[in-house]
C-alpha cells in the first residue's frame, strides 16, 4: 500500500468512527423508493440473475449500531422478480463461519457470487488487524448447491490474489473463460474449479491513475466496460459540494475489446451520492439531499430484460432513520439503490441519473425455457440427430434451428450430456455458425461427474427472435453427444420454500 491509500483508509476510518455512534431512533417507514432494502444496513451490492430467472444481489452489512467498516461481519442475499419487491433471504454467510482467533479484528467487505454448472460462488474479501497491528487481507470462496442454503468456504485463503485481497469481481466471458478483478486494478484467470488463479496476476491497463476500490467488469455488444470508484480527497463542503479542486468520490469507466485490457478511459457513470437528485427531501438551508454531503461509490451492473441497472449505495436511510432527513447520515451505514444505466448510440454510458423514486416494476411474460427439438432443426453440418439425441461427430460441426423467440431474454443454455470430449466445447451463435457468441458450454472428462451430466452456460443478449447455431468444437476427433438443449430462465421462478 503506498503512502497516499494508506492516509485515505486512514481518512475513511476515523471519519466514519466519528459518525457511527448515532442512533436510529426514528421507526416511521422509509417514504420513498430508493433505497430498495430498508429494514437493514446494505452496501456493496453484486447483482447477478440465476438460474431461477430471479435477480439476485448479495451484499455486505453495515452494522445496525456503527462502528465503522470493521463491524461489517456478514453477507446477505436478496431476489427480485420485479426490479422493486425484493425478498430477503438471509444471511449466507457470517464471520462466525471462519475459525478465527477472537482477539483479533475481523471483517467482510464487498462480495460477488456467480453460479456454473451446479455450483454458486461467493468470492468475498477478508480484513484481519493482527495482534501486532499489521494488516492481513485476502479473498476467500464460499460454495452452495442453492441460493436458498447457507455458503460452505471451500477455499479460505486464495493463493496469489493476497496483495489488496479486496473488492473481488467475477466475469465469465461468452467463451466460457472467467476472470477475477481485485483492488489496485489486479486480475487473473481463474481455474476450472473457480477456486484458484491461474498463473501470475496481473495489472489491468484502464487509461487513467485515478483508481482506488470497487472493480467491476460487464460487456455490452462485444464491448468490455470496466467500472469502478475513483480516489478522493477532503470533505464534502456544504457550501461548495461541487468543488473542482476536489477529487471527486465518482464511479468513473473504461471500454476495450478485450477482459484483459488494455482499456481506454471513458469518464464517469456515476457521480458523488446524492448529485443531481430531485424530488428529494432537502438539507436545511441548502438546495440538495442531506447525503450528498457523503462519500462512498461502490456499482455493480446488471441487465434485466432489456434494460441495464446501476447498483449503488447511499446513505439516504440512515439520514432518515436517524435524524428524518435532518442530517447527512453515516457512511458507514449504507443502503442499496438502483437507477437504469443507459447509452449513447456510439455505446458510451450517459451517466446515471440517481433517483429517490427508483426504478420502475416490471413484468415478464413468457415461458421460463424453450426446448430445441433435434428433429426440427432446419440445417446440419457434421452430426447426427434422433428423436432425443444429437452427436457430433467431427471435431467442427454445428445444428441450426430456425426462428426461435427468445422474448426479452433468456440467461442460460443447458444439455444433458451423454458423452463428452476430453478438451472441447459447445458455443450457442446467434444467425449463424459464426455470430454473435451468446455463451460457451466448456467440456472435459468431468462433465459425466459433475452435476449429475448436466452443464450449462451463462447468456449475454439472448432476446430476439433468431436462427440459433449450435456449434460443437471437439479436439482429438472425439465425440459429443447431447439431449434436451434448451433455453432457461426467461422468466423468474416463484420463490423456494426456505
Amino acid at each position: 500500500m503506498n503512502k497516499l491509500t494508506l492516509i485515505f483508509f486512514l481518512s475513511i476510518f476515523c471519519v466514519s468512527v466519528s459518525f457511527s455512534q448515532k442512533k436510529n431512533t426514528n421507526t416511521k417507514p422509509y417514504p420513498y423508493g430508493n433505497p430498495v432494502i430498508t429494514h437493514m444496513y446494505t452496501a456493496d451490492a453484486a447483482p447477478k440473475v440465476m438460474p431461477d430467472g430471479r435477480l439476485w444481489m448479495v451484499t455486505s452489512v453495515d452494522h445496525e449500531n456503527g462502528g465503522g467498516y470493521a463491524t461489517m461481519h456478514a453477507i446477505h442475499a436478496f431476489s427480485t422478480d420485479d426490479m422493486v419487491t425484493w425478498i430477503d433471504h438471509g444471511e449466507i454467510l457470517g464471520i462466525d463461519d471462519f475459525d478465527v482467533p477472537k482477539n483479533e479484528d475481523w471483517a467482510i467487505w464487498a462480495p460477488d457470487i456467480v453460479y456454473r454448472n451446479g455450483v454458486y460462488y461467493l468470492y468475498f474479501p477478508m480484513r484481519n488487524v493482527l495482534s501486532d497491528g499489521s494488516i492481513d487481507r485476502y479473498v476467500a470462496v464460499a460454495e452452495s448447491d442453492s441460493m436458498y442454503k447457507r455458503f460452505k468456504i471451500t477455499n479460505p485463503r486464495m493463493t496469489g490474489v493476497e496483495k489488496a485481497g479486496l473488492d473481488p469481481a467475477v466475469f465469465i466471458d461468452d467463451d466460457g473463460i472467467a476472470y477475477l478483478y481485485w483492488n489496485q486494478q489486479l486480475m487473473g484467470v481463474l481455474e476450472a474449479n473457480m477456486r484458484e488463479i491461474k498463473g501470475n496476476m496481473f495489472k489491468l491497463d484502464i487509461g487513467a491513475n485515478n483508481f482506488m476500490e470497487a472493480a467491476w467488469m460487464h460487456k455490452r455488444k462485444g464491448v468490455y466496460y470496466f467500472n469502478y470508484h475513483t480516489k478522493y480527497n477532503n470533505v464534502v463542503s456544504p457550501e461548495n459540494p461541487n468543488d473542482p479542486n476536489r477529487l471527486k468520490s465518482n464511479l468513473d469507466y473504461s471500454i476495450g475489446t478485450s477482459p484483459k485490457g488494455p482499456l481506454t478511459y471513458q469518464g464517469t457513470m456515476n457521480f458523488e451520492l446524492g448529485s443531481n437528485v430531485v424530488n428529494g427531501p432537502k438539507l436545511k438551508d441548502h438546495n440538495y439531499v442531506p447525503w450528498r454531503l457523503t462519500q462512498s461509490n461502490h456499482g455493480g451492473v446488471v441487465e434485466y430484460h432489456g434494460q441495464e441497472y446501476l447498483f449503488y449505495h447511499t446513505s439516504a436511510l440512515s439520514s432518515w432513520r436517524q435524524d428524518e432527513f435532518n442530517g447527512e447520515g453515516t457512511w458507514t451505514q449504507r443502503s442499496v439503490c438502483i437507477d437504469a444505466l443507459n447509452y449513447n448510440e456510439d455505446g458510451t454510458i450517459i451517466p446515471v441519473q440517481q433517483t429517490i423514486e427508483g426504478v420502475k416494476k416490471i413484468t415478464i411474460n413468457q415461458p421460463f425455457s424453450i426446448q430445441l427439438k433435434p428433429k426440427k432443426a432446419f440445417h446440419v453440418e457434421g452430426l447426427k440427430t434422433s428423436k432425443e439425441k444429437i452427436i457430433s461427430i467431427k471435431n467442427t460441426s454445428s445444428i441450426s434451428f430456425k426462428n426461435i423467440d427468445l422474448g426479452s431474454g433468456y440467461y442460460y443454455f443447458g444439455v444433458k450430456l451423454l458423452k463428452t470430449p476430453s478438451k472441447g466445447k459447445i458455443e450457442i451463435r446467434k444467425d449463424s455458425v459464426n455470430g454473435y457468441l451468446m455463451g460457451t458450454i466448456l467440456l472435459d472428462n468431468n462433465n459425466s461427474t459433475l452435476n449429475k451430466g448436466y452443464a450449462d452456460t451463462f447468456l449475454r443478449e439472448a432476446n430476439g427472435i433468431h436462427h440459433i447455431v449450435l456449434v460443437f468444437i471437439n479436439e482429438n476427433s472425439e465425440q459429443t453427444i447431447i439431449s434436451e438443449p434448451h433455453f432457461l430462465a426467461g422468466s423468474p421462478k416463484k420463490i423456494e420454500h426456505q
